[in-house]
């Protein structure tokens, strides 16, 4: 479950690093209405692998915690805050697939994923630290 998991985290930020970085400068190159139409394609395109990582990280994540005997209560603060930061990944996730948005605000969601994933990747690692010791 723990690959899983990880698995599935790196497909879902993976995901928005390539739409943010790759992507978005390609769709930059093409006409404005070109470009809006072929994010939208991109975006529906992306969303059957998004919704399966997102249950898979879910799904996985309330394993993996239910399996911990203890932590200590650092612990649960720490993840409070890194639940907090996947409720938006989340919710910025699902919107950006579902709603039709221009290249900027595609860019601006796309940005805000990708900070909020790799800031969720450092507190699980601290997280990982913590129920080791």
């Amino acid at each position: 479950m723990r690959w899983i998991h990880i698995a599935s985290v790196v497909t879902l930020i993976g995901g928005f690093i390539y739409a943010r970085f790759v992507l978005a400068p390609a769709l930059a190159s093409v006409p404005p209405t070109e470009g809006y139409r072929l994010g939208n394609l991109i975006a529906v395109g992306f969303r059957p692998i998004l919704f399966t990582v997102l249950v898979t990280t879910l799904g996985s994540g309330i394993y993996n915690y239910a399996m911990k005997a203890s932590c200590p209560p650092t612990y649960r603060l720490w993840l409070g805050i890194k639940l907090l930061l996947v409720l938006h990944i989340f919710a910025a996730a699902v919107l950006y697939s579902l709603r039709p948005a221009n290249l900027a605000k595609r860019n601006r969601t796309a940005l805000g994923i990708v900070i909020s994933g790799l800031i969720v990747i450092a507190i699980s690692s601290y997280l990982r630290y913590l129920s080791l010791r």
